[in-house]
C-alpha cells in the first residue's frame, strides 16, 4: 500500500479524534464550568461598554466594570419584573374569568357527550336487560374498574405535576447560587481582561492567534446577524398578531401580544404555546367564529415565518437557502428538535472555518502539503 496514503489516513484520523475530543471536552466543561463559560462570554460582550467608560469618560476600571454590570443586571431585572407584572395581570384575569369560562366549557362538553353517548347507553341498557344476572355483574365490575383506572390516572397526573413543581422550586437556590457565581466571575474576568489577552499573545503562536482572531470576528458577525434575523422575525410575527387580535376583537390583545412576543423567542415552541391551547379552548367552548379567526391568524404567522426564516438566516450565514433547509432537515432527522438548533450552529462553524481558511489548512495537512 502507498505510504503517502497511509500517512494521509493517519493524519485524517488524528484530525477526527481531535475534533471528537474537543466536542467531548466542551460538553464536560459546560456541565461543570458553565457559570464561568457564561461569565467569559458575558465579559467579552461587556468589554466595549467598559472601554467606553474608561477611555472616553475616564472612569476608574473597577468603577466602570461595576457600573456596566449594575446597568446590565438592572436591565435584565427590569425585563423580568415587566414579565412577572404581565403574568400577574394575566393570572388575575384568568382567576376572575376562568370559573365562568370553565363552567361554560364543562356544560358544552357534557351536552355534546350526552348527545353522542345517549344512543349508545340506550342500546347497552336494552342489551343488559337480556343478559343474565352474572353477566350484568361482570359489566358493572368492568365499569367500576374503568372508573377506578381513570381516577388512578388522574391522581398520578396530579402527583407528577406537584413533583415537577417541587423539583422546580428546589432548583431555585442552586440557580441563584449559579447566577451569583457568574456575576462574580464576570467581574474578575473583566478586571483581568487585558492581562489575559497579553498573556495569551505572549504564549500563543502568531499564526494560530491570527486564525483565532479571524474566527472570533467571523463568528461575532454571524452571531449578530442571527440575532438580528431572529428579532426581525419576532417583530414581524408580533405586528401580525397584534393587528390580527385587534381586528378579530380579542380581549386583552396587548397583553397577549406581549406574551406571544416573549414566547416567540423560544426555539420550536414559539407562538404555538399560546395559540394552540387557546384555539382548542375556543372550539370546545362552542366559540366557532373565534376558533376560525385564531386558526387563520396562527396559520398566517406560521406561513410568514416559514417563508422569511430560511431567506433571512441564509443571508446571514452566507449560504444558499436550500443548503440551510437541508441542514435543518438532516439535523431534525438525526437529533430531533435539538438537531434543528444544533445544525445551524454546526453550519455557522463550518462557514466560519471556510472563511478563515482553516478548512484548507486542515485539508493540506491531511494531504501532507
Amino acid at each position: 500500500m502507498d505510504n503517502h496514503f497511509i500517512s494521509s489516513t493517519f493524519r485524517f484520523l488524528f484530525i477526527l479524534l481531535t475534533i471528537i475530543g474537543l466536542i467531548i471536552s466542551l460538553f464536560w466543561s459546560w456541565t461543570y464550568l458553565y457559570p464561568f463559560i457564561i461569565a467569559f462570554l458575558l465579559s467579552s460582550i461587556l468589554q466595549p461598554f467598559i472601554q467606553l467608560l474608561v477611555k472616553h469618560f475616564h472612569f476608574p476600571k473597577v468603577l466602570a466594570i461595576l457600573s456596566v454590570l449594575c446597568l446590565f443586571v438592572g436591565l435584565i431585572g427590569a425585563l423580568a419584573v415587566l414579565l412577572v407584572a404581565e403574568l400577574i395581570k394575566g393570572i388575575q384575569y384568568l382567576s376572575t374569568g376562568v370559573p365562568e369560562h370553565f363552567e361554560r366549557l364543562t356544560a358544552h362538553i357534557t351536552l355534546q357527550t350526552k348527545s353522542i353517548i345517549r344512543p349508545l347507553l340506550n342500546k347497552i341498557e336494552a342489551i343488559s336487560q337480556k343478559l343474565s344476572v352474572q353477566q350484568q355483574q361482570s359489566v358493572d365490575e368492568y365499569l367500576n374498574l374503568m372508573q377506578d383506572k381513570v381516577t388512578q390516572t388522574g391522581v398520578q397526573f396530579l402527583n407528577s405535576a406537584f413533583e415537577g413543581l417541587v423539583s422546580i422550586l428546589t432548583t431555585l437556590p442552586s440557580s441563584m447560587t449559579a447566577i451569583f457565581i457568574t456575576l462574580l466571575a464576570t467581574f474578575f474576568i473583566c478586571k483581568d481582561w487585558e492581562w489575559m489577552k497579553h498573556r495569551i499573545k505572549q504564549r500563543g503562536p502568531e499564526p494560530l492567534l491570527l486564525k483565532i482572531h479571524m474566527m472570533r470576528v467571523e463568528m461575532k458577525n454571524t452571531f449578530h446577524g442571527l440575532i438580528k434575523a431572529q428579532c426581525t422575525l419576532v417583530a414581524i410575527s408580533t405586528l401580525i398578531i397584534g393587528v390580527g387580535l385587534f381586528v378579530i376583537g380579542a380581549s386583552h390583545a396587548m397583553t397577549i401580544t406581549f406574551l406571544v412576543a416573549i414566547v416567540d423567542f423560544i426555539p420550536y415552541v414559539g407562538t404555538g404555546a399560546i395559540f394552540l391551547p387557546w384555539i382548542i379552548y375556543q372550539f370546545f367552548s362552542g366559540e366557532f367564529s373565534m376558533t376560525i379567526s385564531l386558526t387563520v391568524l396562527y396559520m398566517i404567522v406560521i406561513l410568514t415565518r416559514q417563508v422569511l426564516e430560511p431567506k433571512l438566516l441564509a443571508n446571514h450565514f452566507g449560504v444558499p437557502p436550500v443548503l440551510l433547509l437541508i441542514s435543518l432537515f438532516v439535523g431534525f432527522k438525526i437529533f430531533g428538535a435539538y438537531g434543528m438548533i444544533i445544525s445551524p450552529i454546526v453550519l455557522m462553524v463550518i462557514q466560519t472555518l471556510n472563511k478563515t481558511g482553516l478548512t484548507n489548512d486542515v485539508w493540506s495537512f491531511i494531504k501532507g502539503n
